[in-house]
């Protein structure tokens, strides 16, 4: 944790914009700010698969993305993403597990490796607001893979849910309660300043009435809300407390002493007056709507005990189902949105029950019909979402999917993203490195203001050097001003150079052997200046 993040809200507070190297207007050159489409050449089609690997951050090997379709009228903001690997073999991950920020043509804009052998993993990454001000949020830990005995995908101890600020330093750890695991699903930051998340306790029960030992375990999810300036939890709200395990359609676990888990809650979404709780439960196909002041479940969709009526195109599978092992759970206006995974080798009769599709529904709530309020949403081709996945509708009416993990015809998995328009064409698709696969991807607004200083290294060859510029996190940097000269104290401004991408490569014949780069902003202001680098051979 960074000194600045040492302290909550007490002393951090104050670090969380500092700008006082940013300003300066650009000496020695006339400075004229790029053309639009110079602007737009920041968002370069990005090579095909594999990893990223730049001279002026070595570091950093995030994976690439393979851009499919990308048309006019897509989103412009940043695309969130997590890259890791469901496989117990994660040396067969494409790249670095860690968030990852995208822009719109699949180009890197910050990247933060976690670890050295990618068993560090982030999950749930995305912006958001805290206290009026734009963070990042996800949660980091280590998930429990097929062999172990805890139920896949679960957290294993130790994970937890970290907030970065604009400048991205740590201001913040949400650790797990004590006697629960912390979930990784869910981590929803409030208006007021609190967040909402689900904890993890193992119950021993009497599993015989469900197929189980008489001396078994579940996992029994509880919503918490904790204040984020106390760290008080302030609202709890247990799953089987409210819902019966009978209504679990997963099966119990054949793996000796493995506990079962009945609800494997993923979504949490709170009404626009703060009031009721959208909950999803992807182990009995429900969607939950539930009083925060009560505790009570006011309706029901999906699953053994639905209450909507829903029409006959509409269903899909066993129990009248419209989505089966679902996903992401969202109000909207009149209704909610989801994304329907379809059940891909789930019982009780193997499935699929469809293809992995976003939903949009209209609810009546007092009638409890249910509609399409849009078409689903579907990819082409069709993907057989096996676990994972979001929807999210954009301002402008669009709506974005992040396609979890789909099981390929040769077994392998991809990771897909996509966004399509309010009438529903496609805008934009793009499949992740790999086998690397995201839980979610977001579109979302983003201004990131690094404190460290650009980078910055220089490669000669045959009598001409080339500089390589980039700035980790920098969504402000339009171009970079070169300098050079004999000298570090003596340098001159050799060239202006439009940004393109994570790291501009700039060509010179000026003799250095010293050189120096700055990030200009679109008025041509100096938003930080790199360290002097010397050319070797």
């Amino acid at each position: 944790m960074t000194a600045c993040a040492a302290t909550w809200l007490t002393q951090t507070l104050r670090c969380w914009f500092d700008d006082s190297d940013r300003g300066s207007r650009v000496r020695g050159l006339r400075f004229a700010p790029p053309r639009l489409e110079a602007l737009e050449s920041r968002n370069l089609p990005s090579a095909a698969g594999g990893v990223w690997s730049f001279v002026s951050a070595p570091r950093l090997h995030p994976m690439k993305v393979s851009e499919l379709n990308l048309q006019p009228g897509a989103s412009l903001n940043p695309i969130f993403v997590a890259p890791y690997d469901q496989l117990p073999n994660t040396t067969e991950l494409v790249g670095q597990t860690g968030p990852l920020i995208l822009d719109g043509s699949g180009n890197p804009i910050w990247f933060d490796p976690l670890s050295s052998n990618n068993r560090v993993e982030a999950i749930g990454f995305q912006a958001q607001t805290l206290f009026g001000k734009p963070v990042l949020t996800w949660w980091q830990g280590t998930l429990a893979g097929a062999t172990s005995k805890l139920p896949p995908g679960t957290p294993r101890q130790g994970g937890h849910f970290v907030i970065f600020n604009q400048h991205y330093r740590e201001i913040r750890s949400v650790p797990a309660p004590s006697g629960f695991s912390l979930d990784e699903h869910e981590f929803l930051i409030t208006p007021q300043g609190d967040a909402y998340y689900f904890a993890l306790k193992r119950v021993k029960a009497n599993l015989t009435p469900y197929g189980g030992p008489k001396q078994g375990s579940y996992v029994d999810p509880e919503i918490q809300e904790v204040n984020l300036r106390t760290g008080k939890v302030i609202f709890t709200w247990n799953t089987a407390a409210h819902i019966p395990l009978s209504d679990s359609i997963v099966p119990l676990p054949t793996t000796p002493g493995q506990p079962w888990d009945p609800y494997h809650d993923n979504s949490i979404d709170v009404s626009p007056d703060g009031s009721q709780l959208l909950v999803s439960l992807r182990n009995t196909w429900g969607i939950y709507d539930i009083s925060r002041k009560t505790g009570q479940v006011l309706w029901e969709i999906g699953g053994k005990q639905n209450q909507f009526r829903l029409p006959s195109d509409l269903i899909t599978g066993p129990y009248d189902s419209a989505f089966q092992y679902q996903h992401d759970a969202r109000y909207v206006p009149g209704g909610i949105s989801l994304f329907d995974d379809g059940g891909s080798g789930a019982p009780p009769d193997g499935g699929p029950y469809g293809a992995g599709r976003g939903l949009i529904l209209s609810l009546d709530l007092q009638n409890h019909t249910a509609s399409l309020a849009s078409p689903p949403y579907y990819h082409d081709p069709a993907l057989d979402s096996g676990s994972q996945g979001n929807l999210q509708v954009l301002g402008n009416g669009n709506v974005f999917i992040g396609w979890g993990s789909d099981t390929q015809s040769d077994g392998e998995l991809r990771s897909y993203y996509s966004e399509y328009s309010s009438s529903g064409s496609v805008l934009a698709d793009f499949v992740l490195a790999g086998q690397d696969i995201s839980y979610r991807a977001f579109s979302l607004p983003w201004v990131g203001v690094p404190l460290t200083k650009p980078a910055a290294a220089v490669i000669d060859a045959n009598g001409q050097s080339t500089v390589y510029a980039s700035w980790n996190g920098s969504t402000e940097t339009v171009a970079w001003e070169l300098l050079a000269g004999p000298r570090r104290a003596a340098l001159s401004p050799v060239s202006i150079t439009s940004r393109t991408g994570f790291e501009t490569a700039i060509a010179t014949t000026a003799a250095g052997p010293f050189y120096e780069v700055k990030a200009l902003g679109a008025g041509g202001e100096v938003l930080k200046t790199s360290a002097v680098i010397r050319a070797h051979g």
